[in-house]
């Protein structure tokens, strides 16, 4: 009888034995919640933008539901990379451990580029990096790994082993949203910032201001926002209006209408703050551009004596700019700027100064007696003087003054950080660069996308090279690029999103300095515009995807 019984537990065991060996054919086990797969073709992850170096193993790894995370990452990095392992594995919750007993790890390494980082997955994964900037970007290329995963069918989910080296070619990666002629609440601007990051865009710049509404709380002037950050209907609202009776696309987002004839809305301090700070902490320096002397019928409207003719107006083809000749002026704009520069903790501040229409100046007695008084020539002088004066200010607060290239004199230029938009001026890039300022290049042709979106144009914007019509731009003094969104006939989400993805793909490639090829790119993005999907952000399907 016992030895009947011994046979029988042996025999059991052997069984046992066997489907084990069946099941962990083809893997090998590893610690920390990983399993190495050599069974299953090498998954292949698409990412964007591209890095500078991804080579694959031999092999794929599977995750488990014990992966752990490295206590040594903390902050935004450890949250996103938490709540993407808890996607993809469908676990309610993810453990830590200590850096060299976790699976997912990382080193200091100083020989990597301030923003760059190093990959390597192989019986664990390790990131390494030398600035929170670098680790935060590897972080977002490691999500895009994980949530592109494939599952066996032994329902554990498999990544590619690979080795990534990256670093992006330039500095500036920049975005800009035009918030005056139609806004946006604070709670998508925070999903439009989670996709910048995603993307490693590190840049934002919100136009705050212009003719049509002031957008930001100024404490000091309420009726700012108060009258300033509403308009009647304008012509661009009503063909919104006459469109969406066909196109839905087109209806204007409700919550930014009242009296069923007007327009606005502006953000409080504390709400602008608390956006600052969660696009801070995913790696985006938030600049405001407040627009002067011209574009600046809002406020004009609330306080007629800015103008020279003591009303808001409109000239041969801009609106009246503010009076350059008159002194308190000066002292209005410089009370906004101690505002705005304590309440945007970048180095940067935009001001502005394009498209002024200059021929109120011509007429004021207050304008041409400063032309005289300062030896300033003519009107073109007097907008130089202004810029100056203002630029100043905003210096003695701390800050790096941004302009439109507008504000560029050849013969007498500021010391200014300048945004190239003209593109009719080709030969402009090159000569403010060679006179030693620095550029960011967003010129209108290629980087702002308000235009109707296309196939065309998303590979116009993929395929984008300086020369042969821009030369002679200096690499040292060429910060980068920067797109561009404004939003005349944008005037809600879902139009937003149509024009702004996957332009915003491409254009990452583009300024990240990935090597560029349109096809791979276009097997690429389908992924992504699923992503976008999942994520609650509209986008616009190009007609290659099928």
């Amino acid at each position: 009888m016992n030895g009947t019984l011994n046979n029988n537990f042996i025999r059991k065991r052997l069984a046992i034995l066997f489907i084990g060996m069946q099941i962990c054919t083809g893997y090998s086990c590893s610690k920390n919640g990983s399993i190495e797969n050599q069974s299953t073709p090498l998954s292949k992850v698409s990412l964007i933008p591209l890095p500078q170096s991804l080579q694959y193993g031999s092999s794929n790894l599977s995750l488990t539901k014990e992966t752990t995370i490295s206590r040594d990452i903390e902050g935004i990095p450890h949250e996103l990379l938490k709540i993407t392992l808890m996607q993809v594995l469908g676990s309610s919750s993810i453990s830590n451990a200590a850096n060299e007993e976790a699976f997912i790890r990382i080193s200091k390494d100083n020989t990597l580029g301030d923003e760059g980082y190093r990959i390597n997955i192989d019986e664990s994964i390790n990131l390494s990096y030398k600035t929170t900037e670098g680790l935060l970007w590897g972080i977002q290329t490691l999500r895009q790994i994980l949530l592109q995963h494939s599952t066996t069918q032994n329902s554990l989910i498999n990544i590619p082993k690979l080795i990534i080296s990256d670093t992006p070619k330039k500095t500036w990666r920049g975005f800009h949203i035009d918030l005056a002629r139609h806004m946006f609440n604070l709670s998508y601007l925070k999903k439009i910032a989670d996709v910048l990051s995603f993307y490693k865009i590190n840049k934002l710049q919100l136009h705050l201001t212009d003719d049509q509404g002031w957008r930001i709380e100024v404490k000091k002037y309420p009726m700012l926002t108060m009258q300033g950050g509403w308009r009647e209907f304008d012509e661009y609202d009503k063909r919104c209006i006459e469109l969406s009776n066909s196109d839905i696309d087109f209806t204007i987002d409700s919550r930014f209408i009242r009296n069923n004839s007007e327009y606005g809305g502006y953000y409080t301090q504390e709400e602008m703050k608390d956006f600052i700070t969660y696009a801070t902490k995913r790696g985006i320096d938030v600049i405001p551009e407040i627009d002067m002397p011209g574009h600046f019928s809002a406020a004009i409207k609330v306080f007629p004596e800015l103008s020279c003719t003591g009303q808001a107006g409109w000239g041969k083809e801009f609106s009246y700019p503010i009076c350059a000749g008159r002194m308190e002026s000066y002292a209005f704009i410089k009370n906004i700027l101690d505002e705005i520069s304590a309440l945007f903790p970048s180095e940067y501040i935009h001001i502005g100064a394009d498209e002024v229409e200059m021929d109120n100046w011509k007429k004021c007695e207050r304008c041409q007696g400063l032309i005289q008084e300062k030896n300033l020539k003519d009107v073109n002088g007097l907008k130089n003087y202004f810029v100056e004066q203002i630029a100043t200010y905003a210096k003695s607060k701390g800050k790096t003054v941004m302009a439109w290239d507008d504000a560029y004199i050849g013969n007498n230029p500021q010391d200014l950080l300048y945004t190239y938009w003209r593109d009719w001026l080709p030969d402009e890039p090159g000569e403010i660069t060679q006179k030693g300022y620095p550029l960011i290049f967003m010129e209108w042709g290629h980087f702002y996308l308000s235009a109707t979106p296309s196939d065309d144009l998303l590979k116009s914007l993929y395929q984008f090279n300086l020369e042969p019509k821009f030369q002679g731009i200096l690499k040292n003094k060429f910060l980068g690029y920067q797109a561009c969104v404004w939003t005349e006939m944008i005037p809600n989400e879902r139009k937003f999103g149509q024009h702004t993805f996957p332009s915003l793909q491409a254009f990452a490639e583009l300024a990240w300095g990935s090597d560029r090829n349109w096809s791979n790119f276009t097997e690429r993005l389908p992924w992504h515009l699923q992503w976008l999907t999942q994520n609650g952000i509209h986008s616009r399907t190009p007609g290659f995807i099928k």
